[in-house]
């Protein structure tokens, strides 16, 4: 469970969130939509601690990892698609026999067979979409923070992703910044921005 106890953020003048207490539980996918500026992103960061509250506390269990998917997100240009793959498992102290990698690019949609030892500045952005998400699944987090995850993928895309995130529910709190009509339909809840 991630909790909101009286949270409240401003960026200068502007009052982006005023006194929110909530709790986020798993087992289900949440999404998170509202206009653009409302504050979507803002929110997946406040709930993964990436950015602290002006006042008011974030707070879930410390030995719950946290794993993001979002157009900020950086994967390295100049490492082949299974480099940044085993790159990012070991930073999580994981590492990928050649069998879980390739497993990992089926369950995205992405031809490690073939692509694996491509420099990801050779990838389309779909491409890159799909490694971002590779790395995710990599990774066995507990909680996913994804903002605008389909964006660039295609439909084939989107289906293996929405196949992913229906069957790791569950076991994980889902968090998915979108406006999205697709995405916000597989969605368990809803969280509307602005409060």
């Amino acid at each position: 469970m991630i909790t909101f106890d009286d949270v409240s953020l401003s960026f200068g003048r502007h009052e982006l969130f005023k006194n929110i207490s909530l709790e986020l539980r798993g087992g289900k996918i949440i999404a998170v939509t509202g206009a653009n500026g409302a504050g979507k992103s803002t929110f997946l960061k406040l709930a993964g601690k990436i950015i602290r509250p002006d006042s008011g506390e974030v707070k879930f269990p410390a030995d719950k990892k946290i794993a993001v998917v979002a157009p900020e997100m950086k994967i390295y240009d100049n490492l082949t698609a299974i480099e940044n793959l085993k790159f990012f498992a070991e930073l999580r102290g994981k590492n990928l026999s050649a069998e879980n990698i390739l497993e990992l690019g089926e369950r995205v949609g992405l031809n490690l067979e073939t692509f694996g030892n491509v420099r990801v500045e050779n990838f389309s952005t779909g491409m890159r979409q799909r490694l971002k998400f590779a790395i995710l699944l990599s990774v066995d987090a507990d909680i996913w923070l994804l903002d605008e995850p389909t964006a660039n993928l295609d439909d084939a895309g989107r289906e293996k992703f929405f196949q992913a995130i229906q069957a790791a529910k569950f076991d994980k709190i889902i968090l998915l910044a979108t406006n999205d009509r697709a995405e916000v339909d597989i969605c368990d809840e809803i969280i509307q921005l602005p409060f």
